[in-house]
């Protein structure tokens, strides 16, 4: 019989996580601040929980997936969190992109109560999760890891174990560095193809189809000819909190990343124009405006 798993968190990603699980026969018992969230896992056949306690009491394994660092001590740890589920057999996955210190604090105040965090990362969208093509890093507890891999083989097409408590992490921090650049090139190869007077649809097409293109570009690059920057639920969190926990690794460890820091303007410059709340493919918009180019998309 599959195990429950419990979700802490249906935002874009965990919620993807909740229905592709449902989807596969996983009984799911999910929590989320928004209502709206969860009355969509429960048409799924989905459960409602109470808290993150009551999720953690009524699940075999649970999955977070917090916003920031605030939410994720809140829910491991505070009040009403996974820490007071009363549980010694309970293992957490945490699929945050978070700075490793927080993880690792984390860690140390749940193993004290019984409870067993591993640090996972994901690579992918919304979009991906229900079309089950994400991958998934999980490092820490090697047991603990391969007891969830069927757990994880539920919402993505590939997992694997990397190694010790915080390799997933560091490895999530390199997507994301290729992640933002290439969210960069992808708007600015297409609002130049757009200012020389191509037709961005079939350049989008052609593009594809050759060897400059990525799974960026193809995902992306889509929804930007489209002017869809909504259905994928995504928006520039990258700009305003991932980058600045690559740029800090970045720093302690003396990497230099010019060409993500570059790229990272382009991100900002969404945010300042009013794109924030959108997919980052609307940096496609955010090129044309800088080039003269007019944008008819509605910005919050």
């Amino acid at each position: 019989m599959a195990m429950t798993v419990g979700i802490v968190g249906l935002g874009a990603m965990g919620g993807g996580i909740a229905l592709t699980l449902r989807k596969n026969g996983f009984p799911v018992i999910g929590f989320d601040l928004r209502d709206e969230l969860m009355s969509e896992l429960e048409a799924a056949g989905g459960s409602r929980g109470k808290s993150p306690r009551d999720v953690a009491e009524r699940s075999d394994v649970v999955i977070l997936s917090m916003p920031n660092a605030e939410a994720f001590h809140a829910v491991s740890t505070g009040q009403g969190g996974l820490g007071e589920c009363g549980r010694k057999d309970l293992v957490v996955a945490d699929t945050s992109t978070l700075y490793i210190t927080d993880k690792v604090a984390a860690a140390a105040r749940l193993k004290a109560l019984g409870i067993t965090l591993l640090d996972c990362t994901v690579s992918g969208t919304r979009l991906t999760v229900l079309e089950g093509n994400l991958v998934l890093f999980a490092s820490g507890d090697e047991a603990a890891a391969k007891n969830m891999a069927p757990v994880f083989g539920g919402f993505t097409r590939n997992n694997t174990y990397v190694g010790e408590f915080g390799n997933a992490s560091k490895i999530k921090y390199v997507i994301n560095l290729l992640v933002c650049i290439n969210d960069a090139a992808t708007g600015e190869a297409l609002a130049y193809a757009t200012k020389m007077g191509l037709d961005p649809k079939l350049t989008y097409k052609l593009v594809s189809d050759s060897f400059a293109t990525s799974k960026i570009f193809d995902q992306r690059g889509k929804l930007a000819v489209e002017g869809d920057f909504t259905s994928s639920r995504g928006f520039y969190g990258l700009a305003e909190k991932d980058a600045k926990i690559i740029g800090s690794e970045a720093a302690n460890c003396h990497a230099h990343v010019p060409i993500f820091a570059a790229a990272l303007q382009m991100h900002e410059m969404g945010v300042a124009t009013g794109f924030g709340k959108l997919d980052t493919a609307s940096l496609y918009e955010v090129y044309k405006i800088a080039c003269g180019l007019p944008s008819t998309v509605k910005r919050g």
